[in-house]
């Protein structure tokens, strides 16, 4: 299985990384795609994958616009990453944000506030 899977920005939807060597996943750009679901669902399946291997992980959202239906689905991840972590998995999630961009900030603490795991909201 591969080391790195990256999934190359597209005009409505976000580049994403998953580097199990570096134990990184990183989610940067704009998030509005027809299918949400299409998008976040290979996020899901590597976490779920590769679980046990993922201690110490680092996860880095960095978005320009997120749509409702990819709110959800980001939501979904986090979700996971909230499970892994109570089963005693080390991580850490990062919520960049444009220090002019309150909507993003909003998002990033709405979801920091509403799950138990560590979370940083960056300005950046």
């Amino acid at each position: 299985m591969e080391n790195t899977i990256i999934i190359k920005q597209s005009e409505d939807s976000p580049e994403i990384i998953m580097d199990l060597e570096k134990k990184e996943l990183s989610i940067e750009g704009p998030s509005f795609p027809e299918d949400a679901v299409e998008i976040y669902k290979p996020i899901i399946i590597w976490l779920s994958e590769n679980e046990e291997k993922l201690n110490g992980l680092i996860v880095s959202f960095d978005y320009s616009i997120l749509s409702s239906a990819s709110n959800k689905m980001v939501f979904e991840v986090l979700v996971k990453l909230e499970n892994m972590y109570k089963k005693g998995i080390k991580l850490k999630v990062r919520w960049n944000y444009a220090s002019f961009d309150e909507d993003m900030f909003d998002e990033g603490r709405g979801f920091r506030d509403n799950l138990k795991m560590p979370f940083e909201l960056i300005k950046k």
